[in-house]
């Protein structure tokens, strides 16, 4: 091939590898994908392990129960898969952060789920958690022998 179709050849090839790059692109988003990046969402599980406020606000926005359990995955708080409640999750976090804007924004503590959340923090030895708990909800720690908590 002489020099001129080499470079006629090399300036078609552009503009088809951009136009297939771009429909796929728009294909892709049609179906409710990312044309950046493909991060799986997080439920609300995962968003309070993380104390990923931002993602918390969306998806109560979005409707999401801040109550309800949902799944989150190995290696964010335990080796393995497990599903627990938001404010369960929020223990892993060591800190108040997640569950205080949990309950902010409509989680309710009832007093099983509180003595779940004590006995998890003191399983994991979470003070300011526990702190935080005896400041909002007064009262006797629950006898954690008796209490069945998610790991």
């Amino acid at each position: 091939m002489k020099p001129f179709g080499i470079i006629a050849a090399s300036l078609c090839a552009v503009p088809i590898v951009l136009a297939i790059t771009a429909v796929y692109t728009l294909a892709d988003a049609a179906v409710g994908g990312d044309p950046f990046w493909h991060e799986p969402q997080l439920t609300m599980s995962e968003a309070a392990a993380m104390k990923d406020r931002a993602t918390m606000q969306r998806l109560i926005w979005a409707g999401v129960d801040p109550d309800a359990p949902a799944r989150v995955r190995a290696d964010i708080l335990k080796s393995h898969d497990i599903v627990v409640t938001p404010l369960e999750a929020s223990v892993g976090t060591r800190t108040p952060t997640a569950m205080q804007f949990l309950l902010e924004h409509g989680a309710r503590m009832d007093r099983h789920e509180q003595d779940v959340v004590t006995c998890l923090a003191a399983e994991d030895d979470a003070k300011e958690i526990l702190d935080y708990l005896a400041k909002r909800f007064p009262g006797e720690r629950p006898d954690c022998a008796h209490v069945a908590t998610p790991w």
